[in-house]
Formats: structure tokens, sequence, C-alpha cells
């Protein structure tokens, strides 16, 4: 049984469930909620902490690798003043060293001259950079350049002196990789950004494309006395970060950098999606178990009520597959019964309607008299559940023959047709009535239907349709079990059975338009082959041929019957043309052939008037042009040709080359097989001659 909840329309239950949500859902969720936002506050509390212990680390491991960077410089230089000016390294264990920590090496002079040892680097460059009081310490100094889209540039220079006392500095361009620990094996914390600021607060370094500036201007929250965090928003983002000063002026001149390791707040709170997704799901969870139990509370006393009103509107919904199921013994049980009754009777009425409603639409849908019958026994088979469907007629030949369609098993398959002899007595039976009638085995049914048709069918119902008011036609309807038909079930095939002359009907009549159509197009193509005996036949032969070529090439058969057509109406213009042109034995004169090849365009525009021609139009106007547009009247080319056309071309020329005419004997098929094969490409298709050449073959 369904629980709805349509019964809360009643004020009581609204009132038993609002209790039940207000004591029991309400404390429950903002529990919940206060919760949430309290394990919000302790995750960035422990971002944070974490934040400020990994950038002391990174602090410590940043200041450990500028010591062994300068410790190598160091090295460098000893091995230059050893070398007396030349650079040497002591083993290929500091060469490789040098190698992982600096991208170059140069020599600075206190005259500016700059002298490149190890690497490539531009000569001018530490011109700007170097001032002299650097070269004065004996501490070491670093040096930062940033350029737009790059990592800053460092640089750190040793002081040294030369045996003379001549001061120089050995300045060495550190690897931002192994300088930031931004390599393969990074030394960032995972979904961080690294950002460092000099000692007057600028930007010199940073991760990100994008630059936060001055850290002195960036927000400050105080998380504990101990803690203070940078929030700030970068690239559209909202970041925390944690600081820490490097105190390096004690081993290198005038530098202090502040270093900040930000991470953005998003994967911060990355931990939190999980929740975030589930949290949901669980209040709406713990929502559906609380009413599911207000709902079992009051349901008690409301649900028949509700059940009964929810079934009317699926009955007014034209849906009948559920029942009411009212459990008990009392008013509400028998309601149910009663109106699962009348669900029943109006379920077979809509039912009954719209099967006999779908068969009507499939005897009006169509004009073929085998597709008509077929659909309707189809129809009545499945709408009756009988075993067998007959459809008998007498013959048009014999009185004494009747000729039946038969419809029996289970699959969709096209009735069987089969001829009986019958005589008086069964045709009396069969056609002697005007409503319906019931023939049962036992007492007495033609003997056709007894033996050759089915025997163990052991009741027919019989219902006759009126052709001009006369009885020749007969829908049989047979079970293998005594059946019996409701007087609706016998006033519905009664219906079916009018429907079905009327179609019938109607269908006779559109084959006789269609005869007299054909009939019509004959008579004119043999008007215009009678005028010359020397073209006699000819149309009718060409469109016979053209046709059986269009079946080759796949046409559908509407398309096979439209080119028929048009091979038998292609010369109609030849009515304009003069029989002494026609039938003259010599060559004609250039005003007489002008006067042969308007005979196209007078044939579409005797055609064109008559809407019944309107598909044949360009067969008759363009059959005389060529493949490569020296044909008549319009010069069209390949593909601008009609294909109809372009096949009648070919069957035209090889009709009229094999046929006798008054200037020349016909000429024998070989010769004439020759000349369509030497035109293909140029007087006719390529394709058509070859399908042209298999049939001919054929």
């Amino acid at each position: 049984m369904k629980y709805g909840l349509s019964f809360l329309k009643s004020k009581i239950a609204r009132k038993f469930c609002t209790l039940f949500i207000l004591c029991a859902f309400t404390p429950t969720l903002i529990l919940a909620i206060i919760s949430y936002y309290r394990v919000v506050s302790q995750i960035e509390e422990q971002s944070f902490v974490r934040l400020k212990r990994e950038t002391k680390s990174y602090g410590l491991g940043l200041f450990d690798r500028l010591n062994r960077v300068e410790n190598e410089l160091v090295h460098l230089s000893r091995n230059l003043l050893v070398g007396y000016g030349e650079f040497v390294f002591s083993d290929e264990r500091q060469k490789e060293t040098v190698f992982s920590m600096l991208l170059n090496v140069s020599q600075y002079l206190p005259r500016g001259a700059t002298t490149t040892i190890y690497g490539e680097l531009e000569p001018e460059l530490f011109s700007g950079l170097v001032v002299g009081e650097y070269l004065d310490s004996p501490k070491s100094y670093i040096l930062t350049l940033r350029e737009e889209g790059q990592l800053t540039r460092v640089f750190m220079g040793v002081n040294y002196s030369f045996a003379d006392g001549s001061p120089a500095s050995l300045i060495g361009e550190i690897k931002p990789h192994y300088l930031w620990g931004l390599g393969p094996s990074p030394l960032l914390p995972p979904m961080t950004d690294l950002l460092i600021f000099n000692a007057t607060g600028e930007n010199i370094v940073g991760t990100s494309e994008q630059s936060v500036g001055n850290y002195r201007d960036l927000e400050k929250k105080y998380v504990s006395e101990d803690l203070r965090i940078f929030r700030f928003e970068l690239l559209g983002k909202e970041f925390f970060g944690s600081f820490s000063n490097l105190f390096i002026e004690s081993r290198y001149q005038r530098t202090g950098w502040v270093i900040i390791i930000a991470q953005a707040r998003s994967d911060i709170m990355s931990v939190l999606d999980d929740f975030s997704n589930t949290f949901p799901f669980v209040m709406l969870l713990f929502l559906l178990l609380t009413l599911y139990l207000s709902v079992k509370f009051i349901r008690n006393g409301l649900v028949p009520l509700e059940e009964l009103k929810a079934a009317t509107g699926r009955v007014g919904g034209h849906d009948f597959s559920e029942q009411v199921k009212i459990q008990g013994d009392d008013e509400f049980a028998e309601l149910g019964i009663a109106f699962n009754t009348m669900s029943k009777k109006i379920e077979k009425q809509f039912h009954t309607m719209g099967a006999i409603g779908e068969i009507d639409r499939a005897i009006l849908s169509s004009t073929d008299k085998a597709t008509i019958l077929s659909t309707t026994l189809h129809g009545l088979k499945t709408f009756y559940k009988c075993d067998i469907a007959l459809f008998t007629r007498s013959t048009e030949n014999s009185d004494n023959f009747l000729k039946v369609s038969i419809l029996k098993g289970r699959r969709s398959s096209d009735p069987a047709v089969e001829y009986f002899n019958i005589n008086e007595g069964d045709k009396e039976c069969l056609f002697g009535f005007r409503d319906y009638l019931i023939l049962d085995r036992e007492t007495g049914m033609p003997s056709f239907l007894k033996d050759a048709v089915e025997a163990s069918i052991v009741r027919y119902f019989c219902f006759p349709i009126f052709v001009d008011d006369d009885i020749s036609r007969i829908i049989l309807l047979g079970w293998k079990t005594p059946y019996n038909l409701s007087a609706d079930d016998k006033e519905h095939a009664r219906q079916i059975a009018d429907q079905l002359a009327v179609a019938l009907t109607n269908s006779k009549l559109l084959e006789n338009l269609e005869h007299l159509a054909s009939g019509t197009v004959e008579a004119l193509a043999r008007t215009v082959d009678a005028k010359s005996r020397w073209t006699s036949g000819h149309s009718e032969r060409v469109a016979e041929l053209s046709s059986r070529i269009a079946k080759n090439m796949g046409f559908s058969d509407n398309d096979v019957a439209v080119i028929k057509r048009g091979g038998l109406m292609h010369d109609i213009g030849k009515i304009g043309v003069s029989l002494a042109i026609l039938d003259k034995p010599g060559k004609l004169t250039d005003e007489e052939y002008r006067e042969v090849k308007n005979h196209p365009s007078i044939g579409a525009k005797i055609l064109e008037p008559i809407e019944a021609f309107s598909d044949i139009l360009t067969i008759v106007e363009q059959h005389h042009e060529k493949y490569d547009g020296t044909g008549y009247p319009a010069g069209l080319k390949g593909k601008e040709i009609s294909l109809n056309a372009r096949i009648l071309a070919v069957v035209d020329v090889w009709d009229a080359l094999v046929s006798n005419r008054p200037y020349r004997d016909g000429w024998v098929h070989d010769r004439a097989k020759l000349l369509i094969t030497e035109g293909s490409g140029t007087h006719f298709d390529p394709q058509v001659v070859k399908t042209f050449l298999a049939v001919m073959e054929s």
C-alpha cells in the first residue's frame, strides 16, 4: 500500500507532522549546523599552525642552501687563486656539485670588467647591480633581478683578493629550482605557493603569475598571541599565508628576506568536501525518517480515504494498472471492491474504443487491398483474441468458388490465400444473413471450414460486409473453445466490417482511376507513334526497357512507374513536328533539324498544365541532352541532367538504332551496343551505360 502525503490536507494530520518536525528535526538540524562551523574553525586553525611550522622549516632549508652555494663559490675562488687566474675544478665531484647549483659563474673586477668563466651570461649585466661597497666587505652578498613573466634571478657574490691585494668578486647565478626547491622533487608543501619579500617589503619571488605587492599591506589575521596569518586574494582566490623572517644579514650584506608560504582556502577546506557533500543527504535522510514516523502514526485512520481519492485520479487519467487495496471488513473495504469493479468496466471500454480506433486508422491509411485486409485481420485477431480470422469472398469468375484470406497462429505474417469449392447449401448458409451468424461444429458449418481451413475450430462468428447492399464478402472469427461475444463485441465487429466495406470500395475506385490514367498515357503514346509508321511501338519499347534498367539500379516501385510513364510520353512533342520531316528518307536540312530539336520543349509545354504529369516533365524535356553538354534543348551536362532522363537517353538511342527508319535499315545489336559503349562519358552517363549493357546481357 502506498503511503502518499495527500492526507496532509487534514488539519489533524498537519498538526501531528508539525509536532514531530519541531521536536525532532529542528533541534538536530541546529546542532548539526553549529558542529559543522566548529569543525571548519578547527580545521582552519590547525592549517594555520601547520603553515607556520612548514614556513619555518622551509626558511631554514633555504638558508642552508644559500650557505652551500656560498661555500662552493669560496672553493671556486680559491681554485682561481691557485691557478693564477685560470679556472679549474678540483675534481669531478666539485664539477657536478657546481653544475647542480649554478647556471653560470663570472669574475667581476672593481673596474666593472666581467669575465664569464662558466656558463653563459650577459657581460654588462652586473654594471648596474654591483656597487662598490659590496667589494669592500668580507661578507658575501646576494643580488636579485626580476624579469617579467619569469622567476626572479638570484646571484651570489663572494669577495677575494689577488696576490697583489687587488679585490675581485666571484658571482654565480643560482639555479631557481635548486634554490626554491621547485624541481621534480619539490621542497614546498603540496598545494602551496611561495612568496619572498626583500628588506623593503617588496615581492621579489613568487610561484604565482601575479604579484601581491608589499607584504606590509597584506591583511593580518590574529589567530592567537603567537600566531599571525596573512590574508589576501590572488587570481580570484582567497589565500592564507604564514611568514618567517630569514635573518641572513649576519652572513650576507644588506640582505633581509621575509618568506611567506600561502595556501588557498579552498585547498585547506578540501578535507571537508566529502562531509559537505554527505551532510545534506544525512539531514534529508533524517527528515524522511521523521516524516515516515509521522505518517505511520496518523495514517491508519486516513489511508483508506486517501487510497480512494488517488485511485479516482488515476482513473481520470486513464490509468487502470492498479486497484484499490483496502484491508478490513468495514464500509471502506466494500467501497473499494465496488470501485475496482467499476474501474475494470471503464478500462475495458477504453481499451475497446482504442483498439477499434487503431483498426479504423490502419484501414483508412492505405489504399492497397492486400494491406487493408492484412491490417484488418491482424487487428481483429488481436482485439478479440481469437485463434483464426478469415476474409471470404466469391471469386470473380465463378460463384461456386470462394477466395479465402486466412490468418492463424501467433506470428505477424501476411494472411494466406486459398480457394475452395462451395455448394449451394453452404453458399446459402454463408451469404444468406444480414446481421451476424454463429457457426458451431456440432450444429453444422460449411465443409471447407470444418475440414480444410482449421479442424480444431469449434465456433465461428460471421459478420457480413455490404458493398452496394450486396453480401459477397464475410469476416469470420474462430475459436478452438466455445466462446460468446457480448452485445458490445458484436456491435464493434459490425462497425469494423462497415469500415472495411468503405475502404475496399475506395480501393476499387482508386484502382479503376489508375487503370484509366495508365490507359490514357498508353493511348497518347500510341497516338504519337502512329503518326509515322517508322516509330510504331517505339515509346512502349523505350518505356519497358527503361523501367528494367531502373529496377536494376535499385529504383523503388514508384520511381520505376514514373520512368515508365516518362518513356511512354517522351516523344509527345513530335505532335508538333511535320510528318514530312518525320518520314523524310534523306538528310534533313538545318531548318528541318531545328524543328525536330524543338520536340522536347514542345512536349514539356504540352504536359506542363497537367499536374499528374509533373513528375515526368524533366524526362520529356531532357531526354536529348548529352552527358558532355552538347545535347539539346538546354545544353545541360553531367548531373545537371536528371537521372531518369539519362536512362531514357540511352534506351531512346538504342531503340532508334535497332529499328528501321526511312533513311536507313535498323542496325544489328552488336553494332548498336558498340556505339552505345563508345558514347559512354560523352553522350551517355557511364553508370547508366554499364547497367544497360548488364540488362541486355541478361
